[in-house]
């Protein structure tokens, strides 16, 4: 399908496509994965393909999981199938294996954005706040002009604008709400050396705020997990969290998950299977994103790696599931003696 442009576009826009893409394809079942001392099962979906024909092909660089939808984007590039060119895959219900709900692709002013990462503020005022349809917070390392930015992507009206970081290199973001709108944050991903995490502040011209604190190199994916949600991965979160996704550095590395305390104390590591330079089913190439649904306990994980780019998702067990089917497993194995 073609897609056209308005042959104006003074502000940013979502643009939206009709027409059919393609489905995940299910890719393999990691099982018994130990990531934080938990056992989880990981299934892995191919999702290279899934803009096609309307797209370029899906590479996850950013995700967030807004409303019941796994929102998805990727880099901008040469039209083709390259890289995903800043399209937006999207969909509902975060089900993987299904057919993107929506897509479309991130312009401003004439120019294709490729966001290394978007987030969502769900306050209801500050910086990409919204009112009905979600508008989206990016982050662009494009590396020309601008380059290195946050901005508001808005489906259906005019931006925000973009915000210059200064920062060498941004690779994610993540909305973090305070107890108040004041106390709301934006921490971002800045992979210059040495890696960091920084913090901006959510008015309306965001500003650096301090609390910075150094991250792996090669932290591509940045989550901000609530108390409540973090401490279904670790017994030692017992405060908000956020998880960071590590890609390998070097020959032989391996891509891992991390879990911060917001100041920076590192509670947890866990490494993932990889596969690289040639990657094989069940292992991951370069994770790039994370997004979280709180109501099912799902943790999406975005593996950008080229004509073999796939989402996993991992369920997290509701708290007390695994004393419950032990116990149940103990009673059935008595009643058979």
């Amino acid at each position: 399908m073609k897609f056209v442009r308005p042959s104006v576009l003074s502000s940013c826009a979502l643009l939206a496509l009709a027409g059919a893409a393609n489905a995940g394809t299910f890719s393999a079942t990691i099982a018994g994965q130990n990531i934080f001392g938990g056992l989880y099962t990981i299934d892995i979906f191919r999702v290279a393909d899934d803009l096609l024909p309307i797209g370029p092909r899906l590479e996850p660089e950013g995700m967030v999981f807004y409303n019941g939808t796994l929102y998805v984007s990727g880099d901008a590039a040469t039209p083709g199938p390259a890289e995903t060119n800043g399209y937006l895959a999207a969909y509902a219900g975060g089900l993987i294996g299904s057919t993107p709900s929506a897509v479309g692709q991130f312009v401003f002013d004439g120019r294709v954005l490729g966001p290394e990462g978007i987030t969502v503020n769900t306050r209801g005022s500050g910086y990409g706040s919204f009112g009905g349809a979600p508008r989206f917070i990016a982050v662009d390392n494009a590396g020309g002009t601008p380059g290195r930015v946050l901005a508001v992507l808005d489906p259906s009206g005019p931006s925000v604008g973009e915000v210059q970081t200064g920062f060498l290199n941004t690779d994610d973001v993540a909305y973090v709400p305070g107890a108040t709108a004041a106390q709301d944050r934006l921490a971002i991903i800045d992979g210059a050396a040495p890696t960091t995490l920084r913090w901006y502040s959510t008015d309306a011209t965001p500003v650096a705020l301090p609390g910075s604190f150094p991250i792996p190199a090669q932290s591509k994916g940045l989550l901000f997990l609530p108390a409540a949600d973090a401490a279904l991965f670790s017994p030692w979160a017992t405060a908000d969290c956020l998880l960071i996704a590590v890609s390998p550095e070097f020959a032989g590395d391996t891509n891992k998950l991390q879990l911060y305390t917001l100041d920076g104390t590192l509670l947890a590591s866990s490494d993932l299977p990889t596969g690289l330079p040639t990657i094989g089913a069940g292992v991951f190439g370069n994770i790039e994103a994370l997004a979280w649904d709180p109501d099912t306990r799902r943790l999406f994980i975005g593996d950008e790696t080229g004509a073999n780019s796939q989402i996993a998702v991992l369920t997290v067990p509701a708290p007390g599931a695994a004393g419950i089917l032990a116990l149940g497993a103990a009673l059935i194995g008595r009643r058979r003696r």
